[in-house]
């Protein structure tokens, strides 16, 4: 996530640049109703966030008659106040940075005004341990050694401190042991069991290593109400069931999913907002085949009722015209804009 001094720095680029999705193009951002555009903020390239630009872009460039134009910059620090001032329409973040935005927890110095346009794809993430421990649920990894702080990426240390908020506990009922990052030193920290309990996401190449030489077992968190309550305390998490298949997962079994959020503000017009996510429905299986990061970004998600933030009126007038806006999904928006 962007911290703090990379956002100062962004915003000191008062000429931050969009990039055109195809050809790669360099052009000065200038409002998006002056240049009869889409612009779609996101981080720099080589992140997922690019990747997942690139792709609306071109989709939006062939079915809507405008421009779909990736703003490049050091992340939501920089498009969010770009926002206001019309300089951006759209952009992507993972669904808990959306949701820092919303409330003013740092890295964000304030509140955004921010809304949902549809949920793309995203990961599954969770607790494991080696095949051969005897640990065998979350409620036995109390006292345990796990990896804390993430001094390269603090965020880490907040998703996990919703993990083990699951069966109950806190940092202070396990030994917290500092790392720099996630995935640096995690097959030494479990080849050479530095560590009992580890964190990292379903599917990665970390993860997919060492199933195949050592075999790991993930640990499914309890979904009962009260379970999940305790790790909203922590943060607005999305539970999910996973089928047994991917490295690690023997069995059926519920994890947290991290979902990447396409937002804006509520001030961005609804008539753009609209074009864009009839633009993304209409053209959905586009979208999928435009990278292999996008095959999961499947329509059937984009309206979703565990969503975390509120709908711009744009996307639900969509949603609307095509069945999807469900009375699950009008109870959810009523109690995300309670008191708004």
């Amino acid at each position: 996530m962007t911290n703090t001094g990379k956002i100062h720095r962004g915003l000191r680029r008062s000429a931050a640049v969009a990039s055109l999705a195809a050809g790669g193009l360099m052009l000065a951002a200038l409002p998006a109703a002056a240049q009869k555009d889409i612009v779609i903020g996101a981080k720099e390239p080589g992140s997922s966030f690019y990747t997942y630009a690139a792709a609306i872009a071109g989709v939006l460039t062939k079915a809507t008659g405008k421009t779909g134009k990736v703003l490049s910059v050091a992340g939501a620090g920089v498009w969010l106040p770009m926002m206001e001032n019309k300089e951006a329409d759209v952009g992507l973040v993972s669904h808990y940075q959306g949701w820092v935005a919303s409330v003013g927890r740092k890295p964000f110095p304030r509140k955004y005004d921010v809304r949902l346009v549809l949920v793309g794809g995203g990961i599954n993430v969770g607790l494991y341990v080696r095949n051969d421990s005897p640990i065998k649920s979350r409620k036995e990894i109390k006292g345990k050694r796990i990896g804390c702080k993430y001094a390269g990426s603090p965020v880490i240390h907040t998703y996990a401190e919703a993990e083990i908020a699951n069966p109950g506990y806190g940092w202070g009922d396990l030994k917290c042991v500092p790392r720099t990052s996630l995935y640096a030193g995690q097959r030494n920290d479990v080849k050479e069991n530095r560590l009992e309990v580890f964190y990292a996401s379903v599917g990665s190449g970390v993860t997919r290593e060492l199933d195949s030489t050592i075999g790991i077992r993930f640990l499914g968190v309890d979904p009962a109400p009260e379970a999940v309550t305790r790790m909203n305390k922590v943060y607005p998490v999305v539970v999910t069931k996973v089928k047994a298949g991917p490295p690690g997962i023997r069995e059926d079994m519920w994890l947290v999913r991290l979902p990447v959020y396409l937002i804006t503000q509520k001030n961005v017009s609804a008539d753009v907002v609209y074009e864009v996510t009839k633009a993304l429905w209409d053209q959905n299986e586009a979208l999928k085949k435009a990278h292999k990061r996008t095959r999961s970004w499947d329509r059937g998600n984009f309206a979703d009722p565990q969503a975390i933030l509120p709908y711009h009126p744009g996307a639900i007038r969509l949603y609307k015209e095509k069945g999807a806006w469900t009375k699950q999904m009008e109870d959810a928006q009523a109690g995300l804009t309670k008191g708004m």
